[in-house]
């Protein structure tokens, strides 16, 4: 009996090694479908957009009063491998596990800065050309960006005005 047990225990350790190991082996590619507006009003009044465009593009615009900006970016990245539960991860080994909870996607996402304009003096956007790694996590009607999170919205004219000027470029 003591025999059966132990090789018990052995096959439950080996097949939970194999079960995470071989879990991180699939990844998707990110490759949004739809247009997807969020937004997220600050307690100073400044208005931050996420516009997530096919064609793995994504606009950020941060707006105040008559003052904007927005960087228009290259989105590429996989998701993050979700094992059970809210652990996912994001990393290459098993040090990369985090917890998000509620979440119904998680990525591993590379930013490039492609163009950006404005009507401000000075830009609060890095330079074109400039890359970052950051994590999106969407939920059912919010996603989560960086250390911020965006609340889904139904896109204005304006919205959909501006997500065509930059498809058009």
């Amino acid at each position: 009996m003591k025999s059966f047990f132990s090789k018990l225990g052995t096959g439950i350790f080996i097949a939970f090694w194999l079960f995470l190991g071989l879990k991180g082996c699939v990844h998707t590619v990110y490759s949004p479908k739809n247009i997807e507006v969020y937004q997220d009003l600050s307690k100073t009044g400044e208005l931050t957009k996420v516009y997530i465009i096919p064609g793995n593009k994504m606009i950020v615009k941060k707006q105040f009063l008559e003052d904007y900006e927005y960087a228009v970016f290259r989105v590429r990245g996989s998701d993050a491998t979700h094992y059970f539960g809210p652990f996912y991860n994001k990393g290459e080994n098993l040090l990369g596990i985090r917890t998000f909870s509620d979440a119904n996607e998680v990525w591993k996402l590379e930013m490039e800065i492609l163009e950006k304009d404005g009507n401000l003096m000075e830009t609060t956007f890095d330079d074109i050309g400039d890359t970052y790694r950051n994590t999106l996590v969407m939920r059912d009607n919010s996603i989560e960006l960086g250390n911020y999170e965006y609340e889904k919205i139904t896109p204005s004219q304006e919205d959909l005005d501006l997500v065509n000027r930059v498809k058009a470029n």
